[in-house]
Parts: structure tokens; C-alpha cells; sequence
């Protein structure tokens, strides 16, 4: 949908946080079906005034963004975000408006305009595509999407030939106790018919690796050139669908959390969230058994691929 609502063709895009405030309000500016809604923006309208100044850092980055016209229809709740549970329940306003701010700021300096604006372009930024054991091709995708706005900000999303998703991992870059960090809010599988057959085709084709493995892996690189020193994961009792406001939707985790992040060696921390190590240890070689040896080298020829292929698409320099 058009950034300009069409019951409002003239009205051009507010260059001021109170202008883009004002006219969301209004309708006038309506990125996404839910402005269409007198009643979404007349909460946005109240709880901007509950939070002035979160909402005004937030629009008055959104207004001053070089790609304010893309960002605001490829995540059209950015404006409200803070007011509604965000990330983890552990997290204030004031947290969660620090987290979107920073993690907006480095995204574009780590990865330039272009790279960003296919990071927050429909298709996402391609990241690495490879083959799998029987040739198809899989396909890692950094990409930024209001269908997972609740978890993060952006995603690294793996998909097989078809384009049907296979797992995704949703994230937000952020300082938490002084340190470049990055915090895993969201970890899915593929939901709807045939899901099970769908990724044990998929982990076959991987010699082995769960998808959900492999995300992992991904934004572990990823994490590494963006230099990041601590990476933390939600767990079950800390995700946003714990929230009050969320319990219905508590049915869309299929994921096991701890169990994920304790076998990836993630450590339980007192405040509830899992440290993930920046660098997962692979078994050597001479531990695997015979028989499996050769599907584990495949295994880690596949991981080298995918650093080596993310590597350069992070790093490359666009004419």
C-alpha cells in the first residue's frame, strides 16, 4: 500500500515528528491497512500523549531517516512501537526506545544505504545462497518485516527452492551493560500443513543440520562483523507473548526456547535471559564416528560456505 492514503492523494509526506504524528492521527498518511483503522490510530493518538517523549524520539528518527518513505511501509507500526510490549517482557520503554534507535543507527552504518534498503526492501538482503545435499538450493535472507515486529527488528530468514520459509530467527541490535549487544527475541519454524516432512526434508538436505541450527550459525556471523561483543536470547518466560497483552497468542510458540538454546550452549543468566556464545564449537572430526564422518565434513563445508558467501555480501564494496 501506498505510503499516501489514496482518500488523501495530495498530502505529501511530514518532515517533522509532530507533522507525522498529526497525520497519522488523522489517516491522512496510512503506510499499512492498520492506519485505516479509526481505532488504531486513535490508541496511537492517547498513548503517544502517555509517552511524549519515546513517541517523539521515535517519529523525529523515522522523519529524519534518508529512507523514511521505505521504512515507514516496510514496518508501519514503527511509529506505536513502544507503546505495546516489545522484544521481551523484561524490557521498559525506555529500553525498548534505546534498543529501535541504536539498532537503526548501526544497522545503516554496517551496512551502508543500499545494503539497507534491500535489507528493508520485500525480497531482504541475500545473505548466502547455497546447495544442499540433493542440489536444490537454500537461501539465507536478511530481511526487516512487520510480520515479526514484536520480536526485533530484523531477521535472518532461511528458505528452500520454493520459497517456503524454514526457520527464523528475528533480532535487535542494542548496548546492554555497556557492550555492543545483540538480543534474540524471536526462533520459528514453518507453521500450517506438512511441517514436519517439510523440515526433515530440509535437515536431510543439510547433511543433517536443523534449520533452526542454521540460522543460528548465520547470525552468529553476521554478529561477528558487526562486531558485536554479547549476544542474549529470550527464554520461555521472558518472550513478549508472555505478556498480558499477548496470551492469546501464546499458541504461535512452537519453539522450545530453553531447550534450543541450552543444546546451542546457551547459559540461563539471573535476569532470565540466555548468554549465546559468540563462537559455537564444533566437534572435532575425530570424535564422530566412522560411518557419520563424512556427512559431519559435509556439514561444516556447508557452514564454511555460508560464512564465506555472508562475508562478502556484508563486506563487498557497492559501485
Amino acid at each position: 500500500m501506498s505510503l499516501i492514503s489514496k482518500r488523501h492523494p495530495r498530502v505529501s509526506p511530514p518532515q517533522t515528528p509532530f507533522g507525522l504524528y498529526f497525520a497519522l492521527t488523522k489517516g491522512s498518511v496510512q503506510p499499512h491497512k492498520f492506519w485505516n483503522s479509526r481505532n488504531f490510530r486513535f490508541k496511537f493518538f492517547i498513548r503517544s500523549i502517555f509517552m511524549p517523549v519515546k513517541t517523539y524520539q521515535i517519529l523525529n528518527f523515522i522523519t529524519k531517516h534518508s529512507a523514511y518513505n521505505d521504512l515507514l511501509q516496510n514496518q508501519p507500526r514503527l511509529p506505536c512501537r513502544v507503546h505495546r510490549p516489545y522484544l521481551s517482557t523484561a524490557l521498559s520503554v525506555t529500553e525498548k526506545a534505546e534498543a529501535i534507535l541504536y539498532h537503526y543507527k548501526e544497522i545503516m552504518q554496517l551496512l551502508g544505504e543500499d545494503r539497507f534498503r534491500q535489507h528493508i526492501g520485500p525480497e531482504g538482503l541475500c545473505l548466502s545462497r547455497f546447495a544442499g545435499k540433493d542440489g536444490q538450493f537454500f537461501t539465507l535472507q536478511l530481511v526487516s518485516t512487520y510480520r515479526l515486529d514484536k520480536e526485533g527488528e530484523a531477521s535472518i530468514i532461511l528458505r528452500n527452492s520454493c520459497g517456503q520459509m524454514l526457520a527464523e530467527i528475528t533480532f535487535v541490535l542494542c548496548i546492554r551493560n555497556k557492550k555492543r549487544s545483540l538480543i534474540i527475541g524471536g526462533l520459528q519454524g514453518p507453521n500450517g500443513e506438512n511441517t514436519q516432512r517439510l523440515v526433515q526434508q530440509a535437515t536431510k538436505n543439510l547433511y543433517s543440520l536443523f534449520p533452526k541450527r542454521l540460522v543460528l550459525e548465520s547470525l552468529v556471523q553476521t554478529a561477528e562483523l558487526f562486531n558485536i561483543k554479547s549476544m542474549i536470547a529470550v527464554s520461555n518466560q521472558l518472550h513478549v507473548y508472555q505478556s498480558v497483552r499477548y496470551k492469546n497468542r501464546i499458541k504461535h510458540m512452537h519453539a522450545d526456547y530453553n531447550s534450543f538454546w541450552e543444546m546451542s550452549g546457551g547459559i540461563l543468566c539471573e535476569d532470565g535471559f540466555y548468554s549465546i556464545p559468540l563462537n559455537i564449537v564444533r566437534k572435532s572430526l575425530e570424535d564422530v564416528p566412522s560411518k557419520k564422518r563424512a556427512e559431519y565434513r559435509r556439514r561444516y563445508e556447508l557452514i564454511d560456505v555460508v560464512r564465506s558467501q555472508t562475508f562478502l555480501t556484508l563486506t563487498r564494496k557497492i559501485s
